[in-house]
């Protein structure tokens, strides 16, 4: 990807990340809250000029996007974390084994402070893989498809995706959204299982595995920019 800046109306300057794409149809641009960039996607040919002037253009919505992640939550002891759409708070116990436990509304990391964040991180990745691929096992099983493979990774701009391989892709931090919006987002990948398009056939598919997409797709409209902006302390 090329790099280069865009001007904001404060005087301060923004990284511009240029990256073409050879089956991409138009411009399509996006924040990525861990770069702290606006990150350009760009068909075949497009010039320099081309692209900057669109980021230009699209300069308000830059600037709602970096409002949005301006005071960007970190996660760590002593903090709040949605599971499954539920407060708990972060508890760190250096006395008591490694290891990570919920109960009660609270989390609680046991172990030394090295280590903390990828005890914690490890420890939502498991409990996103659980509750995801019983999700996908049921949803199948209901459409009568087949998933060659669940992976769980960190996307910076989706929550979940469908391969031509039958391989479902989700966020770990699904987990941290209300049970039926990760409900949704697997009835969404599972349905492209069967049609890999968003045709109104498609639609039709996750409607017959959800009854509540559009309240889902409202709320990570809503809620999913901050979940996506969430860091660990270092």
């Amino acid at each position: 990807m090329n790099e280069t800046t865009v001007r904001l109306p404060n005087g301060a300057e923004l990284a511009v990340l240029l990256k073409p794409h050879s089956r991409a149809r138009r411009l399509k641009l996006r924040y990525d809250a861990a770069r702290r960039a606006a990150v350009l996607t760009t068909p075949p040919r497009t010039s320099s000029a081309t692209a900057m002037t669109f980021v230009e253009r699209n300069l308000d919505w830059l600037l709602g996007q970096l409002e949005i992640y301006a005071d960007q939550e970190v996660l760590g002891p002593d903090r709040y974390l949605s599971f499954l759409g539920h407060d708990h708070l972060i508890l760190h116990r250096p006395d008591q084994a490694g290891r990570v436990d919920r109960q009660e509304g609270q989390i609680i990391v046991g172990g030394p402070a090295g280590g903390f964040d990828v005890r914690l991180l490890n420890w939502l990745k498991k409990q996103a893989r659980t509750q995801l691929e019983q999700a996908v096992a049921e949803k199948t099983a209901l459409l009568g498809v087949t998933c060659h493979r669940v992976r769980i990774g960190d996307p910076k701009s989706r929550w979940g995706s469908c391969s031509s391989r039958k391989t479902l892709s989700f966020s770990w931090r699904l987990i941290m959204t209300p049970a039926s919006v990760l409900d949704y987002v697997v009835a969404h990948e599972v349905a492209h299982l069967k049609e890999m398009n968003h045709s109104a056939a498609f639609w039709r598919e996750v409607d017959r595995l959800v009854d509540h997409r559009d309240r889902s797709r409202r709320w990570l409209r809503e809620h999913g920019p901050r979940l996506m902006a969430l860091q660990f302390e270092a």
